[in-house]
């Protein structure tokens, strides 16, 4: 069984740049109007883990992160 990763996406920092959405547009959206990016689900598996790394390196306010569940 794979380990879940949790993701957490602080809306304070987030500026709605949608760099999140293009590498992993079924953990991100931004809604139509929305400032900030919205999650789809807070946790991803362990699969996800090369592309959740990417979209926190690349985001420009610097607004994610993510975790491992216990």
């Amino acid at each position: 069984m794979s380990a879940k990763l949790t993701v957490h996406l602080d809306t304070m920092r987030c500026k709605a740049y949608g760099v999140c959405v293009s590498v992993l547009p079924e953990v991100f959206d931004i809604r139509p109007g929305s400032p900030t990016a919205v999650l789809l689900r807070d946790a991803a598996d362990a699969e996800e883990r090369a592309d959740l790394e990417e979209a926190v390196r690349n985001c420009p306010a610097q607004a994610l992160s993510i975790g491992e569940q216990p």
